[in-house]
């Protein structure tokens, strides 16, 4: 295989394999690989068998050592870390062989970590927000429909006997209307008309902005 050193990121170097970038590192590291000269543009031979023992004993440990570093910061979905760690430069075999490692571990449990997660945003957001914000996380689809049942099924079980219990997406509405500084004795009705605008473009359903903002126009009449 022929590896190709491109530009330097800092005190380190890009190397790519057959055009395609394959990892970031030191010039101490590619010393290891036998090469000396690190200028930008030089090619040198190196087998597979060289390269995987390569990663083995440079990339994996230093990559494991990461992953639990950004891990001890936050919790971090399979993709997130993916990304993360793919972006400062180590190799995709020595990515995934990290995850799997941390999913040994239940540092890494997307199914889990998911149920927090739309657990935490229910009373925060409308539904069709909570999906896009998971999505945009990097859980799977399958996985969010499932993780958002489950936080329903939790929330309801946290508030059927509180006193006043409401539905997470009222909750979510109040919150909403706290935050914009919104004041119904002092509103006029343009200004609560831009607020069912405004929750409405957030997904909220009428019903549930009526429940929490009183009696309201028709749709047609506030929209239209």
């Amino acid at each position: 295989m022929i590896l190709e050193l491109r530009e330097a990121k800092g005190k380190k170097i890009d190397v790519f394999t057959e055009d395609e970038f394959y990892c970031r590192c030191y010039p101490k590291d590619l010393r290891m690989l036998g090469i000396t000269d690190c200028s930008e543009g030089v090619q040198t031979e190196c087998s597979c068998e060289k390269l995987a023992l390569f990663e083995k004993e440079v990339f994996l440990p230093r990559a494991k050592r990461r992953a639990l570093f950004l891990l001890e910061k936050k919790e971090y979905t399979e993709t997130e870390l993916k990304k993360k760690l793919s972006s400062d430069g180590y190799p995709d075999t020595t990515v995934e062989e990290v995850l799997v490692y941390l999913k040994d571990l239940h540092y890494v449990n997307d199914t889990s970590f998911a149920e927090r997660y739309a657990l935490y945003l229910l009373p925060k957001c409308s539904e069709r927000e909570l999906v896009q914000k998971m999505i945009a996380k990097g859980f799977q689809k399958d996985l969010i429909k499932e993780a958002l049942k489950a936080a329903k099924e939790s929330y309801r079980f946290e508030h059927e006997n509180s006193e006043g219990g409401e539905q997470p997406e009222v909750v979510a509405i109040r919150a909403f209307l706290r935050k914009k500084g919104y004041r119904p004795e002092e509103a006029d009705e343009e200004k609560k008309k831009k607020m069912i605008a405004a929750l409405f473009r957030k997904g909220f359903s009428f019903s549930d902005i009526k429940e929490v903002m009183g009696a309201l126009d028709t749709e047609e009449e506030l929209f239209y």
